[in-house]
């Protein structure tokens, strides 16, 4: 159940194509982090480039793309290894979409203690209770 809010100032010249850069980040998080794509919430908020500094100067003065993907999780779902991977992934994947990315471009992947991280109204740490009490009456069901 991860969400994923996609902060991006395109390069001069560049409209990435949004739906797509969805699909990527969608399939990346699933690839990496091991998420349910079906469950996967992706936002974006575009920013020109005269509304982005990096070092108190503007984009618009640069010909670079930026970016900040910040992803909630559930805390401990991931191991080190898999978030560097999703790391290196993201960055090439925003390369691709946006055409050249300043180096001062962030991926943060936030984890969210299980107990306030909801879904449907339901703590993660609920939802997974449930889970195991119906994994066991199936089991002694059998």
């Amino acid at each position: 159940m991860p969400h994923l809010h996609l902060s991006l100032s395109p390069a001069v010249g560049r409209e990435p194509d949004l739906g797509q850069l969805a699909h990527e980040l969608t399939d990346l998080t699933a690839q990496h982090l091991s998420k349910d794509p079906r469950l996967t919430a992706v936002r974006f908020s575009l920013l020109p480039a005269t509304h982005w500094f990096i070092g108190a100067r503007s984009l618009a003065a640069d010909t670079h793309a930026s970016y900040q993907l910040e992803i909630q999780v559930t805390a401990g779902s991931n191991s080190e290894a898999q978030i560097a991977a999703y790391l290196a992934g993201v960055h090439q994947a925003m390369e691709a979409a946006l055409g050249l990315v300043h180096p001062t471009s962030y991926t943060v992947v936030q984890q969210i203690p299980a107990h306030a991280w909801g879904y449907g109204g339901r703590s993660q740490a609920e939802r997974r209770l449930n889970s195991q009490a119906q994994q066991a009456s199936q089991v002694q069901s059998a």
